[in-house]
């Protein structure tokens, strides 16, 4: 772990906690590389705070980062309500996930910056959905593949409407567990087809979902402040019985213990100042977890992703053949065509003509033809 690293996870330490960095540990900072690290995990915004706040003055474009997190997170919030007074009046129902439950745990508004707005929805009324927000200018850019449908419109406005909360091919298990998802939910108080978790059930859902990344591509620094941030206003209120014979059932109960202790040893307010201290307080075992996380960037690296996926498939099958690896991505197995190419997947007889389809896709797709390359030169090498 270098300096600017420290540097970050203390100043993202002092903005969620609510305090001022002291000031011998602000002096002789890398204004250039903290702001690009901070960039890189979406947390600029909360260096960018504490910095102000002992005085510091931050250039242009990181102030305009401050001032645009929060008009952003204004105009989604106005957005959202159009879009859930329409699903109303419609009869669907939603549950809004991840940021946009886990931002209003952060002390201000703007601070835990959103790209997207994820909601998990009916997929009976998909058309329904599409038709409103084409009425409303939005954009689809991916329609009916995969576990979610995405629409944008300018200046900053993305929403996923998730049919599932996984991937049934990729997350088999987590996909299983959430197939029925809604009797899980509870209905909100204020209104009528609004649903929501229990504090247990979201804490499992988004330690999955960061386990999924982790284990995926990768995950950064900011999934382990959000555990923070939920775990210091509910954590209390929770029963941890429950929380871990679930994530026991699920596979990733030690990713959820070690990461729990992890965040309140990276971010609690009585953390040692100082970075000799801090990597002193750190077992091997919390400094190697650490430094995946620092490593990752917010989605990850597409070695990491690469390697991870060819391990995994190693570990599931029980074949260490890279060709195996290679004929499998090429030709996968029908999860894949049920999520991603839904004709093929109803009309099985043609699933020859599906695989040559992708295969023509490659050929011609210099974008496509680059991705493959990469992937299999990383299996190569492995």
């Amino acid at each position: 772990m270098k300096q600017v690293h420290y540097t970050m996870l203390y100043l993202v330490s002092c903005a969620v906690n609510g305090s001022i960095p002291e000031q011998k540990h602000t002096e002789n900072i890398d204004m250039d590389a903290l702001f690009s690290f901070s960039r890189a995990h979406f947390l600029e915004v909360l260096t960018g705070t504490s910095l102000k706040q002992s005085g510091i003055e931050l250039s242009k474009e990181w102030t305009q980062k401050l001032s645009k997190s929060t008009r952003k997170n204004i105009l989604f919030d106005n957005e959202r309500k159009k879009l859930f007074d329409f699903m109303e009046q419609a009869g669907i129902w939603y549950l809004p996930l991840k940021g946009v439950i886990l931002k209003e745990y952060y002390p201000a508004v703007g601070m835990r910056q959103m790209s997207d707005n994820d909601i998990l929805f009916d997929e009976a009324f998909s058309e329904d959905v599409r038709n409103y927000m084409e009425s409303q200018g939005y954009v689809g850019e991916s329609i009916g593949k995969g576990a979610h449908d995405v629409y944008v419109k300018e200046p900053v406005y993305n929403f996923e409407f998730h049919r599932a909360l996984f991937d049934s091919e990729r997350q088999s298990r987590l996909s299983d567990y959430y197939a029925d998802v809604k009797k899980r939910l509870l209905p909100n108080d204020s209104s009528s087809y609004g649903y929501h978790f229990t504090n247990e059930d979201f804490y499992i859902y988004i330690v999955a979902h960061a386990f999924k990344h982790y284990s995926g591509g990768g995950t950064g620094i900011r999934s382990l402040l959000d555990f923070y941030v939920y775990l210091t206003a509910e954590e209390q209120n929770m029963d941890f019985e429950y929380i871990q014979k679930e994530c026991g059932y699920l596979g990733f109960s030690e990713f959820e213990r070690q990461s729990r202790i992890l965040c309140k040893k990276v971010f609690g307010a009585d953390v040692p100042v100082g970075f000799e201290q801090f990597t002193n307080s750190l077992s091997e075992e919390e400094y190697e977890m650490l430094e995946y996380y620092l490593s990752s960037g917010v989605y990850g690296t597409t070695e990491r992703f690469i390697k991870n996926r060819v391990n995994k498939f190693r570990k599931e099958n029980g074949i260490s053949s890279k060709l195996h690896y290679i004929f499998r991505r090429l030709f996968p197995g029908i999860e894949t065509y049920k999520s991603y190419y839904p004709f093929f997947y109803k009309h099985k007889w043609l699933l020859p003509i599906g695989w040559l389809y992708r295969l023509v896709r490659m050929v011609f797709s210099k974008k496509r033809r680059s991705s493959v390359s990469k992937e299999m030169d990383i299996v190569r090498k492995m």
